[in-house]
């Protein structure tokens, strides 16, 4: 690509755009001005470029760019100012890398140049303070690639081989500064290569002798469970897990924590299968922890039926020491984890939709009738205790309809009735998660999402970013009250009024926080917080999240009986399907 006249900005905008990205979450700033102006330049001009999405806070542009790029809308990129900017992205950092997201983070970086000796030199006293020695210290562990750009520099390759690295299995994002005086500097005739001419790298595929040994287990298998983690992140990879579990009759199970839908949720398999512990075979797909490595404690016998219904840390989530274990995904040995004491007896890395294809053809492969007759069984039998648990979730939500504060699993219930098969659901629901994924059976790929990372406040901007990439579906976002409120929900609800990507917020309201309580609890049982109401964690009275979003220009309903719950999920989807964002936030026990 070649730009004879123009600014480093304006190559910089065409990388983007050469490059797929459509959406630049755009924070305002002094320092980035030359982006700003870049962008309304190729537009008036009719060059190609992204659009720039005016956001209110930096923590929802980086998470709505991550929402936008789960759900297929290519790369996105975020625009900052400063060291201040890139500071407000918070915990955004911690779920963008963790999602491995094809972000690019670019941050303005104040101006250095002596006052009057070139364009965008310093004028202005914040120009000194605002200067850090090293800004991309700031992202640290959390970009995959880090830049400063400098006068010297080719800003449209700079921009070009950010992207092939955030792009190239394992994806992640990149970050890049550009101090305002280089963002502004001219260029004549300047040529660089696009993130296509450059190249990314082709997904790894599998070891062929790995594949036979865990076809060759999985066949012999007595009790094989399938663990899976975010293969779904690739749609593609449904099917062909579907093919696998169903060849040998394996149940797939999430193991407590469902980040994509990798399994059709409505399928006899899906978490109907042994617990971990009572596998022989435990093949675990592109999850990074599957299981909580259990030390030597008693495993006891209290009748419990399904891995969902145990806490996380329960060492019936574990294999047994036994069971064969094997996993499969682009980085098998926790790279990005300093100790990891989990074991395993064949770690394959390779990109999950090759390694499930190879895998698939290797069974299919070898399946003598004897295996056929096996998997049979196992799938009637699965079918028959999906039915059973179907029922049982059926008369523990009718038991909790009448319930006031209104019960988490009449909530699910209700909330299952207005999301059809077309729909996308983030769930940050946290505690809840658990119920909302018992109710509402996500079985379309790219149908379910929740983040992999440890930082609050993903799913309001998350869900702003989801509806600009798929304005066609609905988007229903559940969370719980605590990490809505860190999402900055009244900035994302402003650009989707803004920008016309109405989704639906549906906030489990408990007024507190439950890492303050529920993991506090087993701790300091009879200790001083319980008895001192756990401040720290009390969020009573509760903010009127409806008035919020309401003030923001969304609807927005307060629901405190179980009675008024159907009426406010139906006109809260009602009214984002003729065009505005909606909140239903309901008190929760």
């Amino acid at each position: 690509m070649r730009l004879e006249t123009g600014e480093a900005g304006d190559a910089m905008v065409a990388a983007l755009a050469a490059g797929g990205v459509s959406k630049v979450f755009f924070c305002s700033g002094s320092d980035i001005s030359f982006l700003q102006e870049a962008v309304a330049k190729a537009t008036a001009l009719g060059t190609p470029t992204p659009a720039l999405v005016t956001v209110m806070h930096e923590a929802v542009a980086l998470h709505a760019a991550v929402g936008f790029a789960a759900v297929g809308g290519g790369p996105a990129a975020t625009a900052v100012h400063v060291e201040s900017g890139t500071l407000n992205y918070g915990s955004a950092l911690v779920t963008a890398f963790a999602e491995r997201s094809p972000v690019l983070m670019i941050s303005g970086a104040t101006a250095r140049a002596y006052p009057g000796t070139m364009r965008g030199g310093r004028d202005n006293p914040i120009n000194w303070s605002q200067e850090r020695f090293d800004q991309r210290e700031l992202v640290g562990g959390y970009a995959k690639w880090r830049f400063r750009l400098e006068l010297q520099d080719n800003p449209g390759l700079t921009v070009s081989r950010a992207l092939q690295v955030a792009l190239s299995a394992p994806r992640g994002p990149a970050f890049l500064s550009v101090p305002r005086e280089v963002g502004m500097a001219p260029l004549a005739g300047v040529a660089f290569p696009t993130v296509d001419q450059l190249g990314l790298a082709r997904p790894p595929a599998p070891d062929p002798a790995a594949i036979d040994t865990l076809a060759g287990w999985l066949l012999a298998a007595e009790r094989p469970l399938i663990i899976a983690g975010t293969s779904g992140r690739d749609p593609a990879t449904v099917a062909e897990l579907v093919r696998i579990a169903e060849a040998i009759g394996a149940p797939v199970s999430d193991n407590g924590f469902t980040y994509r839908m990798n399994f059709p949720a409505t399928h006899p398999l899906a978490n109907t299968g042994p617990l971990p512990c009572e596998a022989d075979v435990v093949f675990a797909l592109d999850r990074d922890l599957p299981w909580v490595p259990a030390g030597p404690r008693e495993l006891g016998d209290d009748g419990v039926e399904e891995a969902t219904d145990l806490p996380l840390t329960d060492p019936r989530r574990a294999p047994s020491a036994d069971c064969r274990v094997a996993i499969l995904a682009q980085e098998p040995v926790g790279t990005e984890m300093t100790i990891l004491e989990l074991t395993a007896d064949l770690r394959i890395a390779a990109d999950p939709l090759l390694g499930l294809r190879a895998l698939a053809a290797a069974l299919e492969e070898r399946l003598e009738d004897p295996a056929r007759e096996r998997a049979r069984k196992r799938i009637a039998a699965a079918t028959e205790r999906r039915r059973a648990r179907f029922e049982r979730f059926e008369r523990e939500a009718s038991a909790a309809s009448r319930s006031t504060p209104i019960d988490p699993a009449f909530v699910g219930h209700e909330l299952a009735r207005v999301v059809d098969r077309e729909a996308i659901l983030l769930d940050d629901a946290l505690t809840n998660s658990r119920i909302v994924t018992r109710y509402v059976r996500m079985d379309r790929p790219g149908s379910y999402y929740s983040p992999f990372g440890t930082g609050g406040g993903w799913g309001p901007g998350a869900a702003l970013g989801a509806k600009l990439a798929a304005p066609d579906r609905d988007v229903i976002l559940a969370s719980g009250d605590g990490f809505y409120a860190y999402g900055v929900p009244s900035a994302a609800l402003w650009s989707a009024v803004r920008y016309g990507a109405p989704y639906l917020a549906v906030v489990f309201v408990n007024a507190r926080y439950s890492t303050g309580v529920e993991q506090l609890l087993p701790y300091y049982p009879d200790g001083f917080s319980r008895a001192g109401g756990f401040e720290g964690a009390n969020l009573e009275p509760p903010p009127d999240y409806a008035a919020e979003a309401q003030a923001a220009g969304a609807a927005g309903f307060s629901v405190t009986a179980p009675e008024e719950l159907r009426d406010a999920l139906e006109q809260g989807i009602a009214a984002t399907r003729e065009g505005r964002p909606a909140v239903v936030a309901v008190r929760v026990r």
